[in-house]
């Protein structure tokens, strides 16, 4: 009687601990590229045999910024990599046996990436991957753009005589935009370069250089443009 009873709890163990065996939520962990597993943020925990290689996938977005952190028992050495959708290696971590495994990484490019599970030496067992994904915090800036234009103005009198001026006009442009805030002054430089592209452009697309009448002297005459 007492050996059914230790037969029954042995069982129930088994089976209790089948699940981490298999992977957190019946998932099972890619054996290469081209089978990884795909996980979301969170933490998730799985078993890795010896010798094996366990391949995990991340979908980043441009400027997100990627957590990971690998636990497993502290007899235990396990290490992981971050692989480029290019498959080429960004960041290695290989503490020694029982330090916990850390890599951050910022995403130069939105994509696909890999996380590559593998143990040291003999080292095998449980272990958890905690996944976080942090968004970039952008900024509002605002920029007032003073553009210079070159108008002609054309009035013909009596005989044929023609009197030609040049005025020169001035007009404030306010664009916004959103930048990432913690990049550097160097880009920070070319947004402001591009934000005075964007006024121009905003004042080629209100007609501010298109020719128009306009009065001068109290006689009507015509405006039209000659340069930008």
């Amino acid at each position: 009687m007492q050996i059914r009873i230790i037969v029954q709890f042995v069982l129930i163990l088994l089976l209790s601990t089948a699940p981490l065996a298999l992977g957190q939520e019946g998932k099972v962990p890619g054996t290469s590229y081209s089978t990884a597993l795909e996980l979301g943020v969170g933490e998730h925990s799985f078993y890795l045999e010896r010798g094996d290689t366990h391949y995990f996938s991340v979908r980043l977005e441009k400027d997100d910024t990627l957590y990971l952190q690998l636990r497993s028992a502290p007899n235990q050495d396990f290490d992981m990599a971050l692989i480029s959708p290019d498959r080429d290696i960004i960041e290695l971590s290989i503490r020694a046996t029982g330090f916990t495994e850390r890599i951050t990484y910022t995403a130069s490019s939105s994509g696909l990436y890999y996380i590559v599970v593998f143990p040291f030496g003999a080292s095998s067992g449980a272990y958890s991957l905690l996944i976080e994904i942090s968004k970039p915090r952008v900024t509002t800036v605002t920029s007032i753009v003073t553009v210079a234009s070159y108008v002609t103005l054309t009035q013909r009198e009596l005989r044929d005589v023609v009197i030609v001026m040049t005025r020169e006009s001035y007009r404030t442009v306010t664009v916004t935009s959103q930048e990432v805030i913690g990049r550097g002054l160097e880009v920070l430089g070319w947004s402001i370069l591009s934000l005075a592209i964007i006024a121009v452009a905003v004042l080629i697309r209100d007609g501010l250089m298109r020719a128009r009448p306009v009065t001068v002297s109290g006689e009507k005459v015509k405006e039209s443009e000659t340069g930008g």
